[in-house]
């Protein structure tokens, strides 16, 4: 609906501040009283919600976008959209000065920002502004004149290593996201869907796609070189070793693997428990691009008796036994989780698993490499076998067949609450030419490959679940 007359609006208006009481008022009692499918922060340093406490949060958060469209004059709206960025890269800022860490320094008192100017070497005003405009976003708090202090979301960052990855990593999309107008623009680069003509190179100034960039051993020396020059960028220095000098992965690799880590916790917790692992008994689990093992160590610790198989580049693999030698070494001992070098565009060597899982795997590469990866791991599969797809799912703004729509006005797939999964697919256009996907598209890579969907399981994330078999 367009709103363009007052009576709609006004209609329209009070249609959303009734769903968002309601909600309120359900989701404040389940915060009284959890549900019993409510998962505590204690338990998981990740408080998942219980299923009603969940609906309640995404339709309040979907009304915010509402109310927005609603309320805001049109040239404010638009205005104050456009230039969001500047927010995004003072937090940037901020992050990579470990602000949330000095701020946790001075408790509820906070801290001055002549400290703060003092160790994170800015200069005083021009922090001060940096922080003030993340306060006004709710991003810490101003709590006197030039004295800052945590608030309840970045008090998060201070102990939690893989959410300051994620939060830092944002900087790589950025870095790509300032070449994306150039890239689809131009005409080799606009109509291409391979990972070499994306914006990433380009933003870098490199003839590497993203992932051959992250994979690349480099002279310690260089290991510190940032992929997000910004306005600097320019031809990117050749990478070129002194005679005996050792190579090594990018701090940014490091950086990128645990940002995948984190996901695996913030938007990958809730599969732990919306989907029956308990069925699979001692079933093999094979991880296909399966990064450090992140998710892997949630599930070995819930579920005691499965066994697992990590698949992914050597430096994933090799810094996965690391975080298992010290977060689970008796499962590597035991052999019950085994770190395996694998391409995944090459056929894989573990046959007959119980379950396959790809989890934000598919949304890096274009159709025709995502049905060569499907395809050889069907190769793969028995006709017991099943492969689980965890990625996100685009809902479209007109509903999906799959998925019960918002109610009224709201938009069908719930707005706001999943734009982080729109912005995801900006992101993957930018960085590698990959994508995220709506069911029906998923549908027609998986028959492409000999697969068949045979369920959708909604999870209280935005990545939701689709089972398939041989088909």
């Amino acid at each position: 609906m367009s709103y363009e007359d007052v009576s709609s609006r006004a209609t329209a208006l009070r249609q959303v501040v009734k769903l968002v009481q309601e909600a309120s008022e359900t989701l404040i009692s389940e915060w009284e009283s959890p549900a019993p499918d409510a998962v505590p922060a204690s338990e998981m340093n990740f408080e998942i919600p219980g299923r009603k406490a969940y609906d309640a949060q995404r339709l309040i958060i979907a009304a915010l976008g509402s109310i927005q469209e609603l309320v805001i004059d049109p040239h404010h709206r638009l205005v104050d959209f456009a230039e969001q960025y500047f927010e995004v890269r003072a937090l940037h800022v901020a992050m990579e000065h470990d602000v949330a860490i000095l701020l946790s320094k001075g408790g509820e008192d906070g801290v001055h920002v002549e400290e703060l100017a003092k160790a994170t070497g800015l200069e005083q005003k021009k922090l001060a502004r940096i922080l003030r405009v993340l306060s006004t976003q709710h991003i810490f708090r101003e709590i006197a004149p030039d004295r800052f202090a945590n608030n309840r979301i970045t008090q998060a960052l201070v102990n939690d290593e893989k959410l300051q990855a994620q939060v830092k990593c944002s900087s790589l999309g950025f870095a790509a996201a300032s070449a994306l107008p150039e890239a689809l623009n131009d005409p080799i680069r606009g109509p291409s869907y391979e990972t070499k003509d994306a914006a990433w190179p380009l933003a870098v100034g490199t003839d590497l796609p993203f992932f051959e960039w992250m994979g690349q051993q480099v002279p310690r020396s260089r290991a510190a070189d940032k992929a997000s020059p910004g306005a600097a960028r320019g031809l990117y220095e050749p990478v070129v070793a002194s005679p005996g000098e050792e190579l090594v992965p990018r701090d940014d690799t490091k950086l990128y693997n645990l940002y995948l880590a984190g996901n695996s916790k913030s938007l990958g917790s809730p599969h732990l428990y919306d989907f029956p692992w308990k069925d699979l008994g001692t079933g093999l689990i094979v991880d296909v691009g399966g990064g450090v093992g992140s998710f892997d160590l949630q599930l070995a610790r819930l579920y005691p008796d499965l066994r697992f198989v990590v698949q992914d580049q050597q430096t994933m693999t090799e810094q996965g036994v690391s975080i298992w030698e010290k977060e689970y070494p008796e499962a590597l001992e035991s052999g019950r989780i085994q770190f395996i070098p694998h391409d995944f565009f090459k056929p894989n060597p573990v046959k007959g698993a119980d379950i396959y899982w790809l989890r934000h795997v598919l949304h890096d590469w274009n159709d025709d490499d995502c049905v060569r990866i499907l395809s050889n791991t069907a190769e793969a599969m028995s006709l017991d076998s099943r492969l689980l797809v965890a990625d996100i799912t685009l809902i479209e703004t007109l509903g999906d067949p799959y998925i019960k729509a918002a109610p009224k006005p709201l938009l069908p797939n719930y707005g706001v609450h999943v734009h982080h999964g729109f912005s995801l697919d900006i992101s993957m256009m930018a960085l590698m030419n990959g994508k995220e996907r709506t069911h029906a598209e998923f549908r027609k890579l998986f028959e492409r490959a000999g697969l068949k969907m045979v369920r959708a399981w909604e999870c209280r994330s935005i990545l939701g679940i689709i089972e398939c078999r041989l088909a």
